[in-house]
């Protein structure tokens, strides 16, 4: 009996939607007053630059080629590779390194003040976006 009515409790409360769901970096990121970057905005901000990126303790710097190749290299050593990048016309930059076997990862790239972070598509934070520059490539 107590099981059943636990059962209808619960049932109760998520259709009243009391039930609390974690939010995920993403929809914390939006929250707060971040905006996601449109397809035209990804293209401006990568396309033919360096961009110093940090992933946990990692910093890594990716060269986005304007014929979309990605060439990127662990600062201090220890990891480079290269790959491909798409910018999609569902706002998304997607990137595929050799690791990847041809797979694509799409990301969303969200402007919170003066940050700039990718987003997977769980919603979780994967690289925080610390200088973007010019370049010739790597």
């Amino acid at each position: 009996m107590k099981f059943c009515r636990t059962i209808i409790i619960t049932s109760l409360a998520m259709m009243a939607g009391t039930v609390a769901i974690a939010a995920t970096d993403l929809e914390i990121a939006l929250e707060d007053g971040g905006t996601v970057l449109t397809s035209d905005e990804i293209a401006d901000l990568i396309t033919s630059k360096v961009v110093t990126a940090k992933a946990g303790d990692k910093t890594f710097r990716f060269f986005y080629d304007p014929s979309n190749v990605l060439n990127g290299e662990l600062q201090g050593g220890g990891w480079s590779g290269s790959g491909a990048y798409a910018i999609t016309d569902g706002n998304q930059v997607c990137v595929s390194m050799a690791k990847d076997a041809g797979r694509y990862r799409c990301l969303t790239v969200v402007r919170q003040g003066e940050t700039v972070r990718k987003f997977n598509a769980d919603g979780k934070a994967t690289f925080e976006l610390l200088e973007i520059e010019p370049a010739n490539g790597l």
